[in-house]
């Protein structure tokens, strides 16, 4: 099991007693997932690191959240509020949404994923975040009860989305196309681990020589559910091509 521990913290009791720091948390994060990203390359493989990554991730945030703080996370299954912004993922992250929905889903399921997937994909394409969060269409992992259906393995990005109020936060979303990037008060602890989470695993796939770009949830995880040999050419070192 990856230990992941934040060194200016050395126990739950004393979690506050320094700040968190997120430079020094995505160094270990670069380190642990270096030392795995090498052994083995299929769709299994990078979802079981990717797995063992955000256990560990939360069970720090578990470990070393203050317990008053964590339970003013409003976000919760059905508001999907914040589910209507440009959100970047990692490869690794990707193919673990991949491996999840062939798991999950049948073929029927599959197909209309696929077919709102590329329908999004159509709509956003080329909108920048501001524009992506004016026109207002939801992700296309929101089922019609607003539940996400990739929840368990969410992007780690989406994982640092952590409203305190969901009625202030759909307010500020609603009113952002007229005053500019919405101000939304969350729990920065949780917003910056997996912030330094994302950074670490990035910087770890670099080290490794793999392609580390930041790509759209929607383009990438539809790729490779149109070309499932996107996992070889990315374990290969090779450049992935997403249109």
């Amino acid at each position: 099991m990856i230990r992941l521990n934040i060194g200016c913290n050395p126990s739950p009791r004393d979690n506050m007693s320094e700040p968190f720091d997120s430079t020094t948390y995505a160094r270990q994060v670069r380190r642990v997932f270096r030392s795995l990203v090498c052994s083995g390359g299929n769709a299994a493989d990078i979802s079981g690191r990717m797995h063992l990554l955000t256990v560990a991730a939360e069970r720090d945030l578990l470990r070393f959240g203050v317990p008053s703080e964590m339970t003013r996370v409003a976000c919760g299954p059905g508001c999907g509020a914040c589910c209507v912004l440009n959100v970047s993922v990692l490869i690794p992250e990707a193919i673990t949404i991949f491996w999840y929905l062939q798991k999950v889903f049948g073929e029927e399921q599959l197909e209309k994923i696929r077919a709102r997937l590329h329908e999004l994909r159509i709509k956003t394409r080329w909108l920048d975040d501001e524009e992506r969060l004016f026109l207002r269409e939801p992700c296309a992992f929101l089922d019609q009860k607003g539940l996400c259906v990739i929840h368990k393995v969410r992007p780690l990005l989406c994982r640092a989305i952590t409203s305190t109020n969901s009625s202030n936060c759909r307010e500020a979303i609603a009113m952002a196309p007229l005053n500019g990037q919405p101000s939304i008060e969350m729990n920065l602890f949780q917003k910056n681990l997996f912030e330094a989470v994302y950074q670490g695993l990035k910087e770890a796939l670099e080290d490794a020589g793999l392609d580390h770009r930041p790509r759209r949830l929607t383009s990438v995880v539809l790729a490779l559910l149109v070309e499932p040999d996107i996992v070889g050419t990315f374990a290969a070192g090779e450049q992935v091509q997403v249109h």
